[in-house]
């Protein structure tokens, strides 16, 4: 009974003893340091590690047969880390220990669609640029992406120059979709969205608002233009 009273004791004061440390940045960083990955082996050689988990992203470096730490994981792919440098590498090409305790990686463009969300149900004004009251197609885009210290031009047709051209099919959550919504699709691009993933884009419609919609519906489908990527890579 003496030595449990005694263990009793001993976990108030260790727990009354917590509240200064977890106050300060430093002792909370010692208590809780950085992730750092976990030990993997590559797999075959001169894989590519690439900037973005996509085929169609730019190469960063090849590497052979070698030990890395893998950081997270996104689909299909691993966030690893290797001399220094982090990039991206096909699951196929990594042997990995206990692979579900490896975390969830978001790339720039999930947080980029994950901020927009939260507007969902902003009214569309034409020339708007404030995000809870009101904005127009470009006026949405560019006040998400100032956000992330990207800077769009104001009108879509403009947006489309601002950064690397990309096919429908590399299309990845946070590249920039524009349409031609004149009703004859000339090319003349007349709207612009944010790619959302899985087959949506987020976008202020002139009717409804900030909304989600689908790029392979029968209208957008038929308007769509082209896409770009403005974050860099």
């Amino acid at each position: 009974m003496k030595k449990f009273i005694k263990a009793i004791v001993v976990s108030v004061l260790i727990g009354s003893m917590t509240t200064p440390i977890y106050s300060t940045p430093i002792a909370q960083d010692k208590i809780f340091p950085s992730y750092t990955g976990i030990k993997a082996q590559l797999i075959g050689t001169n894989v590519n590690v690439r900037a973005y988990p996509s085929s169609n992203s730019c190469i960063l470096t090849s590497v052979s047969t070698q030990s890395i730490q893998v950081l997270g994981q996104n689909e299909e792919w691993y966030r690893v880390k290797l001399r220094g440098q982090e990039g991206w590498i096909y699951k196929s090409f990594i042997q990995v220990v206990e692979g579900e305790f490896i975390p969830y990686s978001k790339i720039l463009g999930e947080e980029v669609v994950e901020y927009g969300k939260q507007f969902i149900g902003t009214p569309y004004v034409w020339g708007g640029n404030d995000l809870k009251k009101g904005v127009d197609c470009s006026g949405l885009t560019k006040g998400i992406y100032e956000t992330f210290d990207i800077d769009l031009s104001r009108v879509s047709y403009m947006q489309a120059h601002d950064g690397k051209q990309i096919t429908k099919s590399e299309l990845m959550p946070g590249d920039l979709v524009f349409f031609d919504t004149s009703g004859n699709n000339n090319g003349q691009i007349s709207h612009v969205g944010i790619y959302a993933g899985n087959g949506q884009f987020l976008h202020a419609d002139s009717t409804h608002g900030v909304m989600l919609s689908n790029l392979n519906s029968n209208y957008y489908r038929k308007s769509y233009v082209t896409s770009i990527r403005v974050i860099p890579a």
